[in-house]
């Protein structure tokens, strides 16, 4: 039975792998792949050269790993960042199966390697005859083009396993453990900390999780966040070309003809299963998953950047990582209950999950031929 998990996981991983390393050599090599993988990459370079003494990078944690991968292995920096970045998705990945297997007790069979790859490809509804387009003002579960989100994900995820293990144990190893995960995110890409923390604080209010351990842990971890977001922000902004403003729906409106439904058809799995199952509220992972979103909501109604960077919405980032992780514990959840739904219930989730899980494999597909992730539409 042992032998028979490993194969399975194995498969996936080495599946995923392959059309990942393939994805990214395309979107390094081919010049017609859209992403800004190739942006990040001339980045490495300027950044590690010591005649760009001014060049800056805000959030440089995944240039540093490529930089060094390419140093230890001898290889070019491309083909670091693609041998980087392929690791970096199946360490998510692996994330991804430890926590389905330990929280389904699943026996050592296919089954936490299927519930995995449906976690990891699902895609967001898509309604043929209101919008074709499938990531474009909507969002996207699994995102295919963005570097530093690849590098965040992992310690988001990871950031909030151990968060729980300190809740639930007190164990102040695993609340250093957190701290240290949420600081080091903050050099992937700061989107995941920004909101994580605001979120943490309504958690702990509703949970009543405000001990004195707990409360050192939060004013040390947003003390040092905070110290972290201050210089980056200084040394972003720093030339007055852009600035943050409040600006209500101005970036999402541009995306999206109406951000509600938006909203609706990105979330459309979880959403009808926190309608029609209300007490999986109770599960702290979904709660916190869900406090994430409205966080994450605000943030990317009410944020922007002036200047070039305005129509990037890179205000909806954090909005992105919460959606990925609100489906991660949903649809655990969902299969952790499963059989205690009503029949009504049970089938109309699935076929709703498993629309979606079409539309993701349906995406991912079009993403590997080298159609724009921001601009592919429906098959219908």
């Amino acid at each position: 039975m042992t032998y028979k998990l490993n194969y399975s996981l194995i498969s996936l991983q080495v599946l995923m792998f392959l059309s990942i390393y393939f994805l990214l050599y395309q979107q390094m090599f081919s010049g017609i792949y859209p992403s800004d993988f190739y942006e990040h990459v001339t980045y490495v370079y300027q950044y590690f050269d010591e005649t760009y003494t001014s060049f800056y990078i805000p959030h440089p944690l995944w240039h540093y790993c490529v930089h060094y991968t390419s140093s230890i292995l001898h290889i070019s920096v491309e083909n670091a960042a693609i041998l980087f970045s392929s690791f970096l998705i199946i360490f998510w990945i692996y994330l991804i199966h430890k926590i389905v297997k330990q929280k389904l007790k699943l026996p050592n069979n296919y089954l936490p390697v299927m519930i995995t790859f449906i976690i990891i490809l699902i895609g967001p509804l898509c309604i043929p005859w209101y919008n074709k387009i499938i990531f474009m003002g909507q969002g996207y579960p699994n995102i295919w083009h963005n570097v530093t989100l690849w590098s965040v994900k992992p310690l988001a995820l990871l950031s909030i396993i151990l968060l729980f293990k300190a809740v639930y144990s007190k164990k102040n190893l695993y609340y250093f453990l957190t701290t240290i995960t949420v600081l080091t995110s903050l050099f992937a890409k700061p989107s995941f900390a920004i909101m994580f923390l605001p979120s943490l604080a309504i958690f702990g209010l509703i949970q009543k999780h405000y001990n004195k351990q707990f409360i050192l842990f939060y004013i040390f971890l947003s003390v040092m966040s905070i110290g972290i977001l201050l210089y980056q922000f200084s040394h972003t902004f720093h030339t007055g070309d852009s600035k943050v403003i409040f600006d209500f729906l101005g970036v999402w409106s541009q995306a999206s003809r109406d951000v509600p439904i938006s909203i609706m058809l990105t979330l459309a799995f979880p959403l009808l299963f926190v309608l029609v199952e209300s007490k999986i509220l109770h599960d702290d992972y979904i709660l916190f998953s869900w406090i994430q979103i409205f966080i994450g909501i605000l943030f990317y109604s009410l944020l922007a950047q002036t200047g070039h960077y305005y129509n990037h919405g890179n205000f909806g980032w954090s909005y992105m990582i919460a959606i990925s992780i609100l489906y991660v514990f949903s649809i655990i959840k969902f299969f952790s209950i499963y059989n205690d739904l009503n029949i009504f219930k049970r089938y109309i989730l699935l076929s709703l999950l498993l629309t979606q899980v079409i539309i993701g494999i349906y995406y991912f597909e079009k993403v590997l031929q080298g159609q724009n992730p921001l601009y592919i539409a429906i098959f219908l």
